[in-house]
């Protein structure tokens, strides 16, 4: 029915209830007539005795919903009105709910209930003469509730909270033209034991939030005005002045969520706030105060990012489309809705999705292995290159691919593109040799930073920090690496992440400089140097540096500018899983993803959680290298002419040591190479 009567305007559909309403009786006839008319077209059925015509009013969910307002239903609270006191604590609470039921219409609640929750603490029901008087005092007010007003977007919205020792309330309200205010809707939460011990301050935040998230379909994208009886907040949270430096972090964390919103904050007093008495209610609920998933990407910091990626073109809709065509998917679909067959029936093409049948789900017509979205044949190919554009090796690609997609030998795909991308071998690495003893893992984010001079580099030479705890780097271009500009780079970057304990770099002379030293001395950060001709004890910078090296020149001969190279690399470095950590950079510095180009592969789930809950970090545990090659197979060798690329293709004709050394042909010529100084690569190479 939702489907047919879509196109009709003032009707709503809801399971098997059709709801019709108009301006005036002529409007109201016309839509009915529009209703009638297509329900008969579509053979649909009523009967005449459910159905009711030109009413002033309407019953829904025990609530009477008119022109102008909604009340409650007298009938649906007789039972309420005429029960006796409660004998034990499970008749207390089941009263305590129907009540809790009617909470947007009860004003003063909070004053009234609190004995009756006081006596289902730690379940002791001990029933006094304080719960006796306020049980008779909340069903004489729930004879006379107070009516709520329907929102109305062209009126004036206001947001008022407020905070008690226990609780948060907030009330909705709209003022009218001739400057009446009246209630939207109430709504409170009760604080757990720890939010209890939050400083007043934190309390009246925390109710700002509570009402902005609980309110948000009203809230967001639109005006309103923020009440509050705190006149601290109104300097901290108003939008036309800066953060307070001063200002603890978690009130700092809820003004950059509240900076998603458009509102104007001011102050009123106690005595005349609405909200003070709902603050004191001390209803147990769940409700939890998250983040709605829109907030959680609101342009708090804007990142310019430019980039001619064809996964722009790319999203669930378009696999939506190409799963409908895709001939195995659609099968795997059919066997999802109807049920399997036996494993002898199934075809060998839909096996792979066979052993995941009870994994598999269905949502908005795409197909997902768990949380991985199934990609369609006709779109891997694609999906495949922007995998492979910033030319990260096989393990990162994975780990990339395994939060997003999915599909039958998605693994061997993902290795066949380094085999068989010239760039990548022709600048490969050398391959690890031994083991390398770490530095002791930090405590904490930004605690130790280890920093490096790179280039030059394209005729440029930049500066290198990155965070050793979270693997976040920062790369800066300079135009002389003088102690003066290091200083002026190393002071702006402080500015946005505070101080560090512990600084690492090299013997350069512009760290080894008076200016450099009396610098770190007067902010109190260690510096440590590692030892002469010895940079691998600057292994997080040195190895990043090699990193940046090898990925930006190879962007770089994909056809892409120097700058555009470098934001590439550092984009989908720091958005990434770390081989170390397992988390990403991003994650870690910032306690949030980036939004990439590959998470609008995925539909947007209905209710999402933004979770703050940082990723431990695991030890290093490298492994040695174990390669075997066979005589006759191509491989990549290192050709240490000069001018030359750094590895070259050949193919082996001699095992000169059993697994150790061979003799491979490379142009005619025979050359004598340690498994060290080779690489495997697919015989269908093309040199």
């Amino acid at each position: 029915m939702s489907n047919k009567l879509s196109q009709i305007s003032n009707t709503i559909v809801f399971i098997d209830n059709i709801y019709i309403c108009g301006q005036t009786v002529g409007d109201l006839l016309e839509t009915l007539c529009k209703v009638l008319t297509k329900l008969q077209e579509c053979e649909f059925k009523l009967k005449l005795e459910k159905c009711k015509f030109f009413k002033t009013s309407i019953d829904v969910f025990g609530f009477r919903i008119t022109k102008n307002e909604i009340n409650v239903i007298k009938k649906n609270i007789e039972t309420l009105l005429k029960c006796e006191a409660p004998k034990n604590i499970t008749m207390l609470k089941s009263f305590l709910g129907k009540v809790n039921y009617y909470a947007r219409f009860l004003k003063n609640m909070a004053h009234i209930l609190v004995p009756l929750y006081e006596c289902t603490q730690k379940n002791k029901f001990n029933w006094t003469k304080e719960c006796d008087k306020a049980f008779n005092l909340i069903k004489e007010k729930l004879t006379s509730l107070e009516s709520l007003r329907h929102y109305d977007p062209n009126l004036t919205l206001i947001l008022t909270c407020d905070a008690s020792h226990t609780a948060l309330g907030a009330v909705l309200s709209n003022r009218d033209l001739n400057g009446v205010v009246k209630p939207i809707a109430f709504a409170s939460k009760k604080l757990n034991s720890t939010e209890q011990k939050y400083s007043a301050i934190d309390k009246e935040a925390m109710a700002i939030i509570f009402g902005v998230t609980k309110f948000y379909n009203y809230t967001y994208g639109r005006t309103f005005e923020l009440e509050t009886d705190n006149a601290a907040l109104v300097r901290i949270f108003g939008p036309n002045k800066s953060i307070p430096k001063m200002a603890a972090k978690r009130l700092q964390h809820y003004a950059i969520f509240l900076s998603a919103f458009n509102y104007k904050i001011r102050h009123i007093k106690t005595s005349i706030n609405p909200a003070d008495f709902l603050s004191r209610l001390n209803i147990d609920n769940q409700e939890i105060l998250d983040m709605h998933p829109l907030c959680e990407h609101a342009n708090i910091s804007n990142i310019h990012y430019i980039n001619n990626s064809e996964v722009e073109k790319l999203d669930w809709k378009l696999i939506q489309t190409k799963t409908k065509k895709d001939l195995i998917l659609s099968k795997v679909i059919r066997y999802h809705i109807d049920g399997w067959s036996e494993k002898k029936n199934i075809e060998k093409e839909i096996l792979p999705y066979y052993y995941k049948k009870n994994e598999l789900s269905l949502d908005r017509e795409c197909l997902f292995w768990g949380y991985r979205i199934i990609v369609p044949t006709d779109l891997r190919e694609s999906i495949l290159a922007e995998l492979h554009k910033s030319h990260f090796g096989i393990v990162r690609m994975k780990q990339l691919a395994r939060s997003f997609f999915w599909w039958p030998n998605l693994d061997t795909d993902i290795e066949s593109i380094t085999k068989n991308c010239v760039t990548c071998l022709s600048n490969h690495k050398n391959p690890q040799k031994c083991q390398i003893k770490s530095w002791p893992a930090p405590p904490s984010v930004w605690y130790r930073i280890h920093a490096d001079f790179l280039g030059p580099i394209y005729n440029k030479m930049y500066l290198v920090i990155i965070d050793s705890y979270s693997k976040w780097p920062e790369v800066f271009e300079m135009s002389n690496i003088g102690a003066t500009k290091t200083i002026e780079i190393f002071k702006g970057l402080f500015c946005r992440f505070g101080y560090p304990v512990h600084l690492v770099t090299d013997n350069g002379p512009t760290f080894t400089s008076l200016d450099f030293e009396s610098f770190c001395k007067n902010i109190n950060v260690k510096h440590t140097f590692s030892p002469p001709y010895h940079p691998a004890t600057n292994g997080a910078a040195e190895r990043f540096v090699e990193t940046f090296k090898t990925h930006v020149k190879k962007i770089k001969e994909s056809g892409k500018s120097l700058t555009s190279a470098i934001n590439l690399f550092l984009f989908d470095y720091r958005s990434m899983p770390h081989n170390i950590t397992g988390v990403t950079p991003a994650k870690l510095m910032l306690g949030r993803e980036f939004r990439s180009r590959f998470t609008m592969l995925r539909p947007p789930p209905i209710v999402e959680k933004s979770y703050d809950i940082l990723e431990k970090q695991s030890r290093l545990t490298a492994g040695k290298r174990r390669v075997v090659f066979k005589v006759g197979e191509k491989v990549m060798v290192k050709d240490y002419r000069k001018g030359r690329s750094a590895w070259i293709a050949g193919v082996i004709v001699e095992e000169s040591i059993p697994d150790t050394t061979y003799i491979i042909d490379v142009d005619g010529c025979k050359w004598k190479r340690h498994v060290n100084q080779m690489l495997s690569c697919s015989n269908s190479l093309e040199e």
